[in-house]
């Protein structure tokens, strides 16, 4: 009995640090994902001479495509790339082929494994086109920053700029970003950042259990906008997270309340959010990776989101 309480104690004291050092190995891959969208960025850059805008959405001709997509030839997936067809929705069936495709590049390690579909009566997007079964879509834990609204602006107690959006390096297209029009400098910009867990919507630790409506699906279950990457609406324009956001604001074990306004790691549903401890994890313009602590000021995240804010904001 001595020797079992022995090894049961060990056991306690060791759980966790084989616990912690399993998460610093999945938070070490999550920055080499990231480290491999921000090059792929880059060479499109290259390419191109300019970053690929979140997404490019034409009526006339019909043309519809993600930035995840666009990059696709730069992460070794030219063939998949061969084979999309823009001239259609990107949730049009001709190309479940290439949107199915689970790309370990988009997803953090961390996110938890299950990742139960919404129950799915209509699929419908801003372009237009419905659909009323769903694929498995390749997942996509990671999102352009696309802009900072005007209530984040106001809740990080600088000037309104009313109706308009302050724009960031990834911007809905057609046109994309010249690194020349990256006024605020390449590293105090931020491209991509952590939107983790979707389809499934997190309300604080917890994941969501009232019905949502949105672009996505009307369903039994939260659901978060752009959870296949190449869905066109899975970048952020961020504007922080509020209860009236959240819709009931419940989750799972009925605990979570969100109160007021806040920068990340509250919802994944196109805001800031991960799964590792105390932050997330970002792409800046000049290609670099790095964790924004979910303490930062507001402010200064609101300046790192813009491309010519013209904000003085130092290191964070």
């Amino acid at each position: 009995m001595v020797v079992i309480a022995i090894i049961a104690i060990l056991v306690a004291l060791l759980l966790p640090a084989v616990q912690q050092a399993r998460e610093a190995a999945r938070r070490t891959q999550c920055k080499n994902n990231l480290k491999q969208l921000g090059l792929a960025l880059h060479n499109y850059e290259s390419t191109y001479g300019m970053f690929p805008p979140s997404r490019i959405t034409l009526s006339n001709p019909t043309f519809q495509i993600s930035w995840n997509t666009m990059i696709l030839p730069y992460i070794e997936q030219d063939n998949a790339y061969r084979q999309y067809n823009t001239n259609l929705n990107w949730f049009n069936a001709v190309n479940d082929p290439v949107t199915t495709i689970q790309l370990p590049a988009f997803v953090c390690p961390s996110t938890p494994g299950s990742r139960p579909l919404p129950t799915l009566t209509l699929y419908s997007a801003i372009s237009g086109g419905t659909r009323t079964n769903q694929p498995v879509w390749g997942y996509n834990d990671y999102g352009s920053i696309n802009a900072v609204r005007n209530a984040f602006i106001v809740m990080a107690g600088l000037p309104s700029i009313g109706t308009r959006d302050a724009m960031g390096a990834m911007g809905r297209g057609p046109g994309g970003t010249k690194i020349r029009d990256i006024t605020d400098g390449t590293s105090n910009t931020l491209l991509l950042g952590e939107g983790a867990g979707r389809p499934r919507q997190y309300i604080g630790r917890q994941p969501g259990l009232n019905p949502r409506v949105g672009n996505v699906a009307f369903g039994t279950q939260f659901t978060a906008d752009g959870w296949g990457w190449a869905d066109i609406n899975n970048g952020f324009s961020i504007d922080g997270s509020n209860t009236a956001g959240l819709q009931n604001d419940t989750s799972s074990s009925g605990a979570t309340t969100i109160v007021g306004r806040c920068t990340m790691n509250c919802t994944n549903d196109s805001e800031f959010y991960s799964f590792h401890t105390g932050g997330i994890q970002t792409v800046l313009a000049d290609g670099s990776v790095r964790f924004l602590s979910e303490n930062m000021s507001a402010a200064v995240l609101a300046g790192a989101i813009t491309l010519q804010g013209g904000e003085v904001i130092g290191e964070f």
